[in-house]
């Protein structure tokens, strides 16, 4: 401590480091920011750049992919 300072005249800083609210991740089609608000897995999301539908298969970190639709045929 310097000479002359007395601890009533130091200030405290604490930096306050929070999570941002959203988790973010990329489109695999267009490569689009995709920012959603609590993801929870196996939601269904839309793209915000071209639109296509995503599945949420993870929160930690944050991964999306393609929905798969039990349409097709197996020849």
């Amino acid at each position: 401590m310097r000479t002359g300072m007395t601890t009533s005249t130091l200030t405290r800083v604490s930096v306050s480091h929070q999570k941002e609210s959203r988790s973010r991740t990329r489109c695999p089609y267009c490569d689009a920011v995709i920012k959603i608000n609590k993801p929870r897995e196996g939601h269904l999301i839309t793209c915000p750049g071209c639109g296509v539908e995503l599945e949420i298969l993870k929160t930690d970190p944050l991964e999306v992919d393609f929905t798969f639709t039990e349409d097709w045929q197996e020849e």
